[in-house]
């Protein structure tokens, strides 16, 4: 099999973005775009890559939507929103202690 230079172009490199917030992991990304899955996994671990921050993004994006929109609800006193609110800020918490714990990054607060 050919060596396979993975060079998206911006309107893949949103499709990537769409994707990963809609849920699909990087192999079945890759199957979407018609890109061999080893060849695009490859460069989705590389350091800098641009998948890899594109596919950070969209879920990131999705997240922060949904956060938004469920704490405008919760502002409004929607009990089962604020409950929510309070395990998604629960749940980020820990994510960012296993952070530091795990890897020594540094968290604002403590």
């Amino acid at each position: 099999m050919k060596a396979y230079d993975v060079r998206l172009s911006q309107e893949q490199l949103e499709q990537v973005e769409d994707l990963a917030g809609a849920g699909y992991d990087i192999d079945r990304i890759a199957v979407y775009l018609d890109i061999p899955r080893k060849e695009l996994r490859k460069e989705f671990q590389q350091e800098y890559s641009f998948v890899r921050y594109h596919y950070d993004r969209g879920i990131l994006v999705v997240e922060a939507e949904t956060g938004m929109k469920l704490a405008q609800i919760a502002k409004s006193g929607n009990i089962t929103a604020i409950q929510q609110m309070t395990k998604l800020r629960e749940n980020q918490r820990l994510v960012e202690l296993r952070k530091r714990i795990m890897y020594g990054e540094e968290i604002d607060g403590l």
